[in-house]
């Protein structure tokens, strides 16, 4: 029996073996998401990802292989959301990031939606740091993927905002990497968004004025960084920057304590 699907038009159009395969893909992972972030990775059973996807347990370990590329598959597209690509890099937001004309509206992008992706992944976290820590498979596929976030930031710090000299003057590019690696990740996002309660909104406006007074020329932050600027009007966390807004030379923490 045929697959079809409507159209834009309105016709049939045959549903190719590609589509059909990435379609079980994509529900094989969200099953497991549910599973790993409900039941915790050790007793989630493949057998059980198989059952709430709906096939053959045989499919699923022909699609993933093991357990542990499964969680990371479903990590991954969990910080996707609905319909995103797999591939990160892929992903229409990077391509907003790259076409964004300034280096501090690159910047604003970059923490608007990277935050957006450890939103998502957080009930999951917990299932993969524990199964890391016993399960050598997850530990190499988890330090893989830390490895590709690595590499696709580099991609933007040395190949966008270097290119572009959008970097402060006499800033190393592997050090401005380093800075955005080490600040823009799920473990700090976690720290602030969790154990100390803080709002994801305003974790964004403290890592985006923190980011920007370290990496961008100064003129370029204290513009970013103004009442009214345009760079994140638009943006979830605008309304957030002024309690971390600070005169040159002090840091966001301490325009914080001083408040």
């Amino acid at each position: 029996m045929s697959h079809v699907k409507p159209s834009a038009t309105g016709s049939v159009a045959k549903v190719t073996r590609r589509e059909r395969a990435k379609a079980t893909r994509r529900r094989i992972a969200e099953a497991a998401l549910g599973r790993f972030s409900e039941h915790g990775y050790a007793a989630t059973t493949m057998d059980a990802i198989a059952h709430d996807a709906g096939v053959a347990v045989q499919t699923v370990y022909f699609t993933f292989h093991t357990k542990a590329e499964l969680l990371i598959a479903a990590l991954t597209i969990a910080g996707g959301g609905p319909g995103a690509a797999e591939d990160v890099l892929a992903r229409d937001w990077i391509a907003e990031v790259i076409d964004a004309p300034t280096g501090p509206r690159r910047l604003a992008l970059i923490v608007e939606h990277g935050n957006e992706i450890y939103r998502r992944i957080g009930p999951l976290l917990p299932a993969v740091q524990s199964a890391a820590s016993v399960d050598p498979d997850v530990a190499l596929a988890w330090q893989g993927l830390i490895d590709r976030r690595r590499d696709g930031m580099q991609r933007i710090v040395e190949g966008v905002f270097a290119r572009r000299g959008e970097l402060r003057a006499g800033l190393d590019p592997a050090l401005a990497l380093d800075l955005l690696f080490g600040l823009h990740r799920a473990e700090v996002f976690h720290a602030f968004t969790v154990e100390c309660g803080w709002t994801i909104e305003r974790f964004k406006a403290w890592q985006f004025v923190t980011l920007a007074r370290a990496i961008l020329p100064a003129a370029d932050a204290d513009a970013a960084c103004a009442p009214e600027s345009a760079t994140v009007a638009d943006l979830s966390f605008a309304s957030e920057v002024a309690l971390f807004r600070s005169p040159r030379g002090s840091s966001p923490l301490e325009a914080v304590a001083r408040r």
